[in-house]
């Protein structure tokens, strides 16, 4: 047999071998995110493989896909309003109260009232939180697959060096 037949047929059996099959990068299948309310509260705790996560490590999880880019500006912003009046609003409770078992002290209850009121601030941060996480885990779970979804395709073409292989991402 001619090298021409056999390189011709060599070509064709990889060009329809790679357009009849499916080309895919790794295909990782899409673990599904639970969100569960625990406790007295309902504190939400969100589950992913049998692992329960906080709302910052479901934060962390979506920051680090590039697919979810969309959902956690939101996420963050409203996550850090909520932590930093949460942590203000333990420190200033905390503070009158922690003085008050002091014998010889006056403790200063207006520090209290303003934690108490940035306890209250941080209530609508923590809604909007959930409520976003939501629509992101709605949307992870719809069938989201972060960078393994797409389909490389092997081209045929002629350039300046002659005819040749293609692949496009």
């Amino acid at each position: 047999m001619r090298t021409e037949i056999k390189v011709f047929l060599v070509v064709f059996v990889l060009f329809t071998g790679m357009t009849i099959g499916e080309v895919r990068a790794q295909s990782v299948s899409v673990e599904p995110i639970e969100i569960l309310e625990k406790g007295l509260f309902k504190k939400k705790v969100y589950k992913k493989c049998g692992i329960e996560m906080e709302p910052i490590q479901l934060f962390k999880l979506f920051r680090d896909d590039p697919g979810m880019q969309d959902y956690v500006k939101p996420l963050g912003k409203n996550l850090l309003m909520s932590t930093l009046l949460t942590a203000t609003a333990g420190v200033l409770v905390g503070y009158p109260v922690v003085d008050s078992f002091s014998k010889d002290s006056d403790p200063n209850w207006t520090l209290a009232y303003i934690g108490a009121g940035c306890a209250l601030l941080s209530i609508p941060f923590t809604k909007w939180f959930d409520k976003n996480a939501k629509e992101a885990i709605d949307y992870h779970n719809a069938g989201y697959q972060s960078a393994t979804s797409y389909r490389p395709q092997l081209n045929v073409q002629f350039n300046g060096y002659g005819l040749g292989l293609a692949m496009r991402f």
